[in-house]
């Protein structure tokens, strides 16, 4: 006969296993103990019914993997839900602060109730609250945190430096996530696919170039160059819009030296410049007789 090998309490206490349904009842019993009133106050778990949880409008994520919630979605079929949600109560059940990610995976491992702690909160509250709970996970697109960040601001009227103390974080880095949201959609569309890095973003970001941006996010995306290249890329690709932009200048100011010349001789000319700064003055004509009357007034001057 085997002997059972007896662990001791605190290795037991880690690796002990804890189905849905224990967890559940476990919960339901402890609540079960606390008159109606002190369950509904502020701070308390409670196991309450999927069906009565609305979603937060102002969840800062919106783009959920699939592949990631089927994870977790076994994970909760077979540990339950280790942290709890946190919901406020409102007229019609209850309202989603934070947790989106686990609800909708809980939904998908058919449970019907879901631990929550109840919280009292106001519409500002709220939102500082969901931003809080997803920029904590690291989790987030820079888009979504950016977002975020951006809808604080204009619906609560703060300012960087606020929502940085909110956050915890520097107020540099709230204005380089709102700098993020500048870029070309095709551009914040490659970021939300994870083709591209924040890293990549806040180089991408410092670039006036718009077409100069759009291309240098496809080559890093198609290339998956590392923010270092990408940004030596965009060194490369400043020297060449700068030289662009010289060259396009001058010409336009070649075609005016050349309007000018042809409105006072009443000739023909062609001027084109070089890269390098050098260019060449043509006259035109297109006979003897003008080529003698070109040449006399070219004398004469």
């Amino acid at each position: 006969m085997a002997t059972q090998v007896k662990l001791g309490k605190g290795i037991a206490s880690l690796i002990q296993d804890t189905p849905v349904a224990a967890q559940q009842a476990a919960i339901k019993a402890k609540l079960e103990e606390k008159p109606k009133k002190e369950m509904l106050a502020d701070g308390n778990a409670l196991m309450i019914d999927i069906a009565s949880i609305r979603m937060n409008s102002h969840q800062p994520r919106k783009i959920f993997k699939e592949k990631e919630l089927e994870e977790l979605s076994e994970s909760i079929k077979e540990n339950g839900i280790i942290q709890p949600l946190i919901v406020i109560k409102d007229e019609d059940g209850f309202e989603l602060i934070a947790g989106e990610r686990r609800l909708r995976a809980a939904k998908k491992a058919g449970l019907t109730q879901v631990p929550a702690i109840l919280k009292r909160a106001t519409d500002r509250e709220k939102m500082v609250m969901a931003i809080i709970e997803n920029v904590q996970r690291s989790d987030l697109n820079c888009i979504e945190e950016a977002l975020a960040y951006y809808q604080l601001m204009e619906e609560f009227k703060l300012t960087q430096e606020e929502v940085a103390k909110k956050i915890g974080k520097e107020r540099s880095t709230i204005a380089n996530f709102l700098r993020v949201l500048k870029l070309p959609r095709v551009v914040i569309e490659l970021i939300q696919k994870d083709l591209l890095s924040f890293g990549h973003a806040k180089v991408l970001a410092a670039i006036q170039d718009r077409d100069l941006v759009i291309n240098l996010a496809s080559e890093a995306a198609q290339k998956q160059l590392s923010v270092r290249e990408t940004e030596e890329l965009a060194k490369k690709g400043k020297s060449r819009s700068k030289t662009k932009a010289r060259l396009t200048f001058l010409d336009d100011k070649l075609d005016q030296f050349r309007q000018k010349l042809e409105q006072t001789t009443g000739y023909h000319f062609n001027l084109k410049s070089k890269n390098n700064g050098s260019g060449a003055i043509t006259i035109k004509f297109n006979n003897e007789a003008e080529f003698n009357d070109i040449y006399e007034f070219l004398l004469k001057k």
